[in-house]
């Protein structure tokens, strides 16, 4: 069967690859040019820096604190490396990106004045694929396979799951994303499927289950041999069973005089275990490993902290450097850094320090409500926009996703694009858009985009499918009638290829749904909604209760609406008014767009200006972390992350309290605020900060009421077209 004759043109959320060719795949055993670098490497790096390129031999460790020029370091290792006697095939550089990779094969360059061609640059998978083609034989397949990515590995699973005339419509058994996500975890972090469910997907655990999925599993590995085919994960199993082999692991390892590893506290088992095994049998041990423990916020993708909190004692005679000059931020913003993580127990300890001048203190601002913490986000924004910051040297970095829904929507309200980084804008989430189907097939029964989405939730269900259903119910003289009160469009559902199963549970739920939200208020139908996708939330997702939340925001957010039709048109109007982007903003450098993102996607940005909000208990922290050591310190080393992302001015933001669907709930101080030295921070509360404005702003503050100001607007928002 051919694998392409499943793709579906619907747009990955998840996973993209970026692609590096570097001139690499010979490998050729050729001397670098000598003297070709006169570089005085002494005046070129600090202290710190020139201690680690000093003498790279043997086992080293560098922590290499944010901003402390980690990539700078790297890049003079390689360069000291190439302008001494070692050839550019006899160094391994592994990325954690190909373009990260890219980037510093360029800088060694540009420093040394010629290209060093035959370096083995890349990600741990680009590495891998290099040795499986030349050893794919020893491993019993051909040269010649076909790396999958991720999506036709989800592919490949699902025609698994056709091929065994299996079944998940009941959702109480992973859909084949999920499964293929369950083996991925259990290879990558050395864990039993069992153990994985029991991690990651508590939801499906049960025996017969962890039964099933190991047969698919064999079915799964049986097509992809069969088929010539290798998925990501299967570039490091065969990576690391080729390492196995004391002859292959003898000749791979010797390939090398120098390993390097950027990145080393992102490791997972498998990786980590691949570089221990190539190290057992260089011949000088020369890895030099790169990281920083206190940036180590991954563990919810597999990584391992473990991996370089334990790198000098699995690593005999192993030097560790740090590196605590920070290039990147005032000091007064470092002092908060250090004074938070402090906390930590198990870290490498370390006190980052600047040779920057003296800025100011971050201030910490406590808002009455969520609502009010946006606003005073935004207007800071613009002040400091007057001040002659631009848009796009701030920032808004959240824990969680749900925790910009009142930011996005004040931006959007005030005209200030934004854009969210490497990710999906609130309400472009799938699960968002799902909900909000729902709303729209009661206001518009002919809705056939809403239809679909709606349709497609089913298991078994694509796109041509519910195209044929939406044709059976266009059909009928009142479609939402005939579903509540007679079985006419469920009657024609025999006769497309959908199973009795199906076929029932898609009865049952659209009858449950429709005939509880009549004339119902939109908030009120977005509660009952909840509790009705969360079926499929559950099964397709590990990080479901985070989208609940999302869901929860939205139906707290249209208590403001009598109507949904009201609250669909504020939506879809403020949407096409600010396209969550740039729309509608001219080209002028100072109307660039705001950044918003999770702290976990920001890693290694920076910004001259950081907003946190929501630094409220069981918000951030949130509250899965409570029970858990391990989790709150990977929790504070998020919060760590974020602060060490901006250069110039902090802003962190703490809600007394925050709307639910009765009233408002009442919200303690983040533990990581008030551990916190009040001596690192200046404290405001919402009166002295409104104090401390100028006299003219933009909008009230009190309570979140808007007022006429002299400055017109780029363009008018929905919301204030509705209003008028």
């Amino acid at each position: 069967m051919n694998l392409n004759n499943y793709i579906k043109s619907e747009k990955s959320e998840e996973i993209s690859f970026d692609i590096f060719d570097e001139e690499i795949t010979n490998s050729k055993q050729h001397h670098f040019p000598k003297g070709t670098s006169d570089i005085d490497f002494r005046k070129e790096l600090n202290n710190q820096q020139f201690d680690v390129i000093n003498e790279i031999k043997g086992p080293q460790l560098i922590i290499a604190g944010a901003g402390s020029g980690k990539t700078r370091t790297i890049v003079y290792c390689v360069a000291k490396l190439l302008s001494e006697t070692v050839k550019p095939s006899e160094i391994m550089l592994v990325t954690f990106t190909n373009k990260a990779a890219a980037e510093m094969i360029k800088r060694v360059e540009d420093l040394l004045g010629i290209k060093p061609k035959g370096i083995w640059a890349g990600t741990f998978h680009s590495i891998a694929n290099r040795f499986l083609r030349q050893y794919a034989k020893s491993l019993g397949f051909k040269p010649n396979y076909v790396i999958i990515d991720e999506a036709d590995a989800n592919l490949l699973m699902k025609i698994t799951y056709n091929a065994m005339e299996f079944q998940t419509d009941d959702n109480s058994f992973p859909p084949p994303k999920t499964a293929k996500k369950i083996l991925s975890y259990s290879i990558n972090c050395n864990k039993t499927v069992n153990e994985t469910i029991k991690w990651k997907y508590k939801q499906y655990d049960d025996i017969k289950n962890i039964s099933k999925l190991k047969e698919i599993y064999k079915l799964y590995k049986s097509k992809k041999a069969k088929d010539n085919l290798v998925d990501f994960d299967d570039l490091l199993v065969f990576w690391n069973r080729l390492l196995d082999e004391r002859f292959m692991a003898q000749r791979i390892a010797s390939t090398f005089k120098h390993i390097l590893v950027d990145e080393y506290q992102d490791t997972n088992f498998m990786q980590d275990e691949i570089i221990r095994k190539l190290s057992k049998y260089t011949l000088e041990n020369n890895i030099l490993a790169v990281g920083d423990d206190a940036q180590s916020i991954y563990g919810f993708r597999g990584a391992n902290f473990q991996n370089i909190m334990e790198f000098s004692k699995r690593f005999e005679n192993c030097r560790i450097y740090k590196l605590t000059q920070n290039y990147r931020s005032v000091p007064e913003i470092l002092n908060l850094a250090n004074d938070s993580i402090k906390h930590n127990k198990s870290q490498f300890r370390k006190e980052m320090e600047t040779k920057r001048q003296k800025g100011v203190k971050p201030i910490h601002i406590i808002s009455e409500n969520d609502e009010q913490q946006a606003i005073i986000i935004v207007n800071k924004m613009v002040e400091l926009q007057r001040d002659g910051y631009k848009l796009n040297d701030m920032a808004v970095l959240y824990r969680a996703g749900f925790h910009s829904l009142r930011i996005e929507i004040e931006l959007q309200n005030r005209n200030i694009p934004y854009v969210v980084h490497s990710g999906v804008s609130f309400f472009e989430r799938a699960h968002v858009k799902d909900l909000l189907a729902h709303l729209r097939i009661i206001q518009n029964p002919g809705d056939e985009i809403s239809w679909s989405r709606i349709f497609s939730q089913f298991q078994g269900i694509g796109k041509k499918t519910a195209s044929k259903m939406f044709d059976l119910l266009s059909n009928l003289d009142n479609p939402l009638e005939s579903i509540i009160s007679n079985n006419s469009f469920i009657n024609k559902l025999h006769n497309l290829r959908i199973s009795k199963v199906v076929q029932e549970e898609i009865a049952l739920y659209l009858k449950d749904f429709l005939k509880s939200v009549k004339n119902d208020k939109p908030k009120d139908v977005i509660i009952k909604l909840i509790n009705q996708l969360i079926k499929f939330l559950k099964p397709q997702y590990s990080n479901w209760q985070d989208r609940v939340e999302d869901l929860k925001q939205i139906g707290i957010y249209s208590k403001n609406y009598d109507t949904i039709q009201s609250f669909l048109d504020v939506l879809a109007l403020n949407k096409s008014t600010i396209e969550s982007k740039t729309v509608g903003i001219s080209n002028n450098e100072n109307h660039s767009p705001v950044t918003l993102s999770t702290i976990h996607r920001a890693k290694g940005l920076e910004w001259k200006t950081v907003f946190i909000p929501m630094l409220s208990e069981n918000l951030f922290p949130s509250n899965r972390v409570k029970n858990n050591t391990l989790a709150y310190e990977e929790e504070r080393r998020v919060f760590y992350v974020g602060v060490t992302r901006a250069k110039e001015q902090l802003y962190l933001l703490s809600p007394q309290k925050i709307k639910n669907f009765k009233d408002q709930k009442d919200l303690n101080l983040s533990q990581f605020v008030n551990e916190l030295n009040p001596k690192v921070y200046r404290r405001l509360s919402y009166q002295e900060y409104l104090s401390s404005l100028e006299e003219s702003i933009p909008r009230s503050l009190e309570k979140g009421t808007t007022k006429k100001t002299k400055h017109l607007p780029l363009f008018t928002t929905a919301d204030s077209l509705l209003r008028d």
